[in-house]
């Protein structure tokens, strides 16, 4: 090997090994101006993201089962992109038909708070029954609080706004 190709090689493997300790850190949320009721996202929804299917399947009995996580809590962030402070995810199970005596099962599966917020399930579902989660800040004496219904002809999701 020729020391100028030795060199090159020098090169890019320390562009490499640079580029990589680059990616190795960890990122910096950006800063929030006034009063932020978040100060750095922690959940697996990003921001501007509404909500993300984890599970979307039909189980033996011909249900469709799936497993959604929801964000909660939305807020604008500066640069006009919402946000939001918590998330909820969701197990919904419809059955094959619509016929008499069968109804759409939701059911809390978890809750996620971002740093200084807390969850406290209200209502959990059930059997056409409603999710209600309330979210509230003691250090902001901010709340918010996330709704979810699906029915039968009638579905109702709500994240709720921080205020």
């Amino acid at each position: 090997m020729s020391k100028q190709s030795y060199r090159i090689n020098t090169a890019v493997v320390l562009f490499l090994a640079a580029t990589l300790a680059a990616c190795g850190r960890d990122a910096v949320a950006p800063q929030l101006t006034g009063r932020s009721p978040v100060s750095a996202p922690s959940l697996l929804l990003a921001p501007g993201e509404f909500n993300r299917t984890i599970v979307d399947s039909t189980d033996s009995a011909g249900n469709h089962v799936t497993v959604t996580e929801w964000a909660a809590g939305i807020y604008t962030q500066s640069d006009g992109v919402t946000a939001s402070v918590a998330s909820v995810t969701v197990k919904t199970v419809v059955p094959p038909t619509n016929g008499s005596g069968s109804c759409i099962t939701s059911t809390v599966v978890s809750t996620e708070t971002t740093a200084g917020w807390t969850a406290t399930v209200k209502k959990p579902g059930g059997c056409d029954k409603e999710i209600v989660v309330a979210l509230e800040n003691d250090t902001t004496n901010q709340k918010a609080e996330f709704r979810y219904l699906v029915i039968f002809g009638k579905t109702r999701i709500d994240a709720g706004s921080v205020r």
